[in-house]
């Protein structure tokens, strides 16, 4: 780090601080980046727009980040704390799992500074100072300390809540995140080495998992997402959410977080109304390895989009029109469905441990044990992804995932069959004579 030149925060040759007028009174509450630019022979400064200092500390690490140049000094003293924060900066933080490599990211942080106080880290710990045995007891310690959800009190407090294990892949997907990390560092030559850590894939560190939901399974879930279980926690208008992601997931093999992503407005391109066809990745989202897909819209599907002001999951709640004097149903936008889940879970009595990539897991099942074309199975799923040129022109194709669309059209109409009510879209509470889907 360069000599302080004053503020309250610097990096290099940038500090951070207040523009001064006489006197020393600041002209606006907005921080600025300021340094020395040797080639105009004088101070310079940038605003970076915000009062929050810790929104402008983040500004002027990616106005270094972006600007300076790491030399042979800084290279040999580039910490592993410094990686991770600056691979989030640039990186981590632009992602569409930007919360889960957070989450990763801080674990293996909260692990260093554990380590920091009990003497065990060199200062300053640089890349050279990881290896096998620093990573031994990273697992030791994360698998011993639970995961622990907080909640708020009845005054408004923060406060510990439930608890549970952690899981050895979460605990290796952090390790993978901190690989991650010490790679963007050396591609961006801010350190010259990067040690040669493994972590342990899914397979060595997950038991193979072969519990699946059957049809009649599916259709337990949908009537749960109907009739609810009891007075508040599953009362029906409040699962509303939960079947629309239900029809979501059963219709199209998607994985949670992309179902929870289908929006039917223009601008986000994603539904071909015409061509029947959904393109699970919206316009302007970057593809990730984690492919999502286009997919064959069934009538199933057809329906609940059609019934969508917006969101294909969302929740509902009745408004009064004092100009129309009528009721209205507004649609919002949720952001999980994990509580619906649950209850679910509990109530059927799914097995801990499952989430709701269980129904994509089952779903594949059935349709494989229905003898759909495995290679257009593997499309679907997004584990077989076209090309870019060849795709432009494939999924317009009247044969395009055929055999899945027809194997889904076949669990439907089974599903129809055992649970019919609840495949239909307008068909709630208020809805009673609303006539159902038929068989």
């Amino acid at each position: 780090m360069a000599t302080e030149k004053g503020g309250v925060y610097q990096r290099g040759e940038f500090w951070l601080d207040l523009d001064r007028g006489a006197g020393g009174k600041p002209n606006s509450s907005s921080w600025y980046i300021f340094w020395y630019d040797p080639g105009r022979g004088r101070q310079r400064r940038k605003s970076t727009g915000t009062a929050d200092v810790r929104l402008a500390c983040d500004a002027l690490d990616e106005h270094y980040l972006a600007a300076h140049r790491p030399t042979s000094r800084e290279q040999d003293c580039y910490t592993v704390p410094e990686a991770m924060t600056d691979y989030w900066l640039e990186h981590g933080s632009k992602q569409a799992s930007a919360e889960a490599i957070k989450s990763r990211l801080k674990l293996f942080n909260r692990f260093i500074d554990i380590e920091a106080d009990a003497g065990r880290l060199s200062d300053p710990f640089i890349p050279d100072h990881l290896d096998e045995r620093f990573l031994e007891r990273f697992r030791q310690w994360a698998m011993a300390d639970p995961i622990v959800t907080r909640r708020k009190n009845e005054k408004g407090e923060w406060i510990d809540g439930s608890s549970r294990p952690r899981k050895a892949s979460t605990v290796e997907e952090s390790i993978i995140q901190l690989k991650a990390a010490l790679a963007h560092a050396f591609n961006a030559r801010r350190t010259r080495y990067v040690p040669p850590l493994k972590h342990k894939t899914r397979d060595q560190v997950t038991p193979q998992r072969t519990y699946r939901l059957s049809i009649d399974g599916l259709a337990e879930l949908l009537d749960y997402s109907m009739t609810g279980a009891g007075a508040y926690a599953g009362h029906a208008d409040r699962l509303i959410p939960l079947r629309r992601f239900l029809i979501g997931a059963i219709t199209t093999l998607a994985r949670p977080d992309a179902i929870l992503d289908m929006g039917v407005s223009r601008e986000r391109g994603q539904w071909m109304q015409n061509e029947r066809r959904f393109a699970l990745n919206p316009e302007g989202r970057l593809q990730t390895k984690k492919v999502r897909p286009v997919v064959p819209v069934v009538d199933l599907l057809h329906s609940w989009l059609t019934a969508s002001d917006e969101w294909l999951v969302c929740g509902q709640r009745q408004r009064f029109d004092e100009k129309q004097r009528v009721h209205l149903i507004e649609q919002y936008r949720v952001a999980s469905i994990k509580s619906g889940w649950g209850g679910a879970r509990e109530k059927l009595g799914i097995p801990d441990g499952w989430g709701p990539k269980l129904l994509r897991h089952s779903m594949a099942t059935i349709l494989a044990n229905r003898r759909v074309d495995l290679i257009e199975l593997e499309i679907a799923l997004g584990h077989r992804p076209l090309g870019k040129t060849s795709s432009r022109y494939a999924i317009f194709d009247p044969d395009y995932l055929s055999t899945i669309r027809d194997g889904i059209e076949d669990a439907v109409a089974d599903l129809t069959k055992k649970v019919g009510p609840a495949l239909h879209p307008k068909l709630t509470r208020t809805y009673e004579n609303v006539t159902v889907l038929r068989a």
